[in-house]
C-alpha cells in the first residue's frame, strides 16, 4: 500500500487527519478501488497511531461510501462514491457546480491554441469550411483533486481576439464577462465512452476507466452559435442527475 503520512499537530484531531488522508488517496485514486487496506493493528502502527483513532476513521469512510468492511476478510476500498453529484438542468460553469458541492474549485490551463476548425466541429458550429477557432483546453479541480478534462472550441469570427488567462476558470462566464457573448442556452448529449492515454493522466484514473463527455454547442441571446465544448468526468467521481417531470 502506498506509503501514508499523518500530520501531527494538535489543531484537528487525530481521527480527523486520518480520515482526511485516506479519503483523499482515495479519491484521487492513489489508492484504487479494490484495493484491500492493511489489517487495522498493521495500519495503525504504520501510521504510529491508536487502532481507536484509526478505527473511527475508518468508520466514517464507511459511512461515506468509499470503504467495505467484509467480516473475516479485510476492508476494501469501494468505487461507488462520486466527489461531485447533482443535477445538469441548470446552466452554469463547472467551477459553480464544484464549488455547490462544497469543494474548492480550480482551473488549470493545459492547451491554448488558434487553428483552423474541424471539419466535424464546423458542422456544429455553422462554419465554413477552414475557418479559424480557438482552442482552450482545461483540467477542473475539486479540492486538488481532478475531475474533468474541458475543451472549448470558440470561432474567432464571435471574438477577434481572447486572452486564455481571464476565461480559463469559467469559459462560460468568462466570455460574458470580458466579451459581451451572453449565452442563454446549449444543446447537450451526455455520451458513454472511455479514457484514452491522455485523459487517464490527465484525470488520475487508468486507461480505460470509464467517463462520461458533455457534448455542448452553447447559443447567445441572438440566437449565434458561440460555443461548442467537450467535457470529460470520470464517472467513480462526477456523477449527473436529470429531474423529469411529466
Amino acid at each position: 500500500m502506498k506509503e501514508i503520512g499523518i500530520d501531527h499537530s494538535p489543531h484537528t484531531s487525530l481521527s480527523g487527519k486520518i480520515h482526511s488522508e485516506l479519503r483523499r488517496l482515495i479519491l484521487n485514486g492513489e489508492l484504487k478501488a479494490g484495493e484491500r487496506l492493511p489489517s487495522e493493528p498493521d495500519l495503525a502502527h504504520e501510521l504510529g497511531v491508536s487502532r481507536n483513532s484509526l478505527r473511527e476513521a475508518i468508520g466514517l469512510l464507511q459511512k461515506e461510501g468509499l470503504l467495505l468492511k467484509k467480516h473475516g476478510i479485510g476492508t476494501f476500498v469501494t468505487d461507488r462514491y462520486p466527489i461531485i453529484r447533482g443535477g445538469i438542468e441548470r446552466l452554469s460553469s463547472i467551477g459553480s457546480f464544484i464549488e455547490s458541492q462544497g469543494h474548492s474549485a480550480r482551473s488549470e490551463i493545459v492547451r491554448f491554441d488558434q487553428c483552423v476548425c474541424e471539419e466535424r466541429i464546423c458542422e456544429f458550429l455553422g462554419l465554413e469550411e477552414k475557418s479559424l477557432v480557438y482552442v482552450l483546453e482545461t483540467t477542473k479541480y475539486a479540492s486538488e483533486i481532478p475531475v474533468a478534462v474541458c475543451i472549448d472550441f470558440i470561432p474567432k469570427s464571435i471574438v477577434e481576439e481572447i486572452d486564455p488567462n481571464i476565461i480559463y476558470n469559467s469559459v462560460f462566464e468568462g466570455l460574458g464577462r470580458h466579451y459581451n457573448i451572453d449565452i442563454r442556452y446549449a444543446e447537450c448529449d451526455l455520451i458513454s465512452t472511455s479514457c484514452d492515454e491522455i485523459l487517464s493522466e490527465r484525470l488520475k484514473v487508468e486507461s480505460g476507466t470509464s467517463v462520461l463527455l458533455l457534448e455542448q454547442i452553447h447559443y447567445d441571446v441572438l440566437d449565434r452559435k458561440v460555443l461548442y465544448s467537450k467535457s470529460y468526468f470520470p464517472s467513480g467521481k462526477f456523477t449527473f442527475k436529470l429531474i423529469r417531470r411529466r
